[in-house]
């Protein structure tokens, strides 16, 4: 169990923060990008609705690629873990 002073909870509290922010970040300028195109071109809702879903796969990988460096990270900083 982890304690509040620990620095593996701060880190753990870090990583999944960048993560929600990347996500975020990733579905808000998809959208933004697809209002833009739509208003641009009279295509309303078209580009949003393109752009808005492929940032979220782009979040979904973000997080997937983020969660999966975090915790390689955290196995090799284990005692006793097999060097990488």
């Amino acid at each position: 169990m982890f304690h509040v002073g620990s620095t593996q909870v701060w880190r753990a509290v870090g990583a999944f923060s960048a993560v929600g922010f990347a996500f975020v970040l990733a579905v808000v300028i998809g959208a933004g990008a697809g209002l833009v195109l739509d208003r641009w071109l009279g295509t309303s809702p078209l580009f949003f609705l393109i752009l808005f879903f492929m940032g979220v796969v782009a979040g979904m990988l973000n997080v997937f690629r983020m969660a999966s460096r975090f915790l390689d990270d955290e196995r090799r900083s284990r005692p006793g873990a097999p060097p990488a």
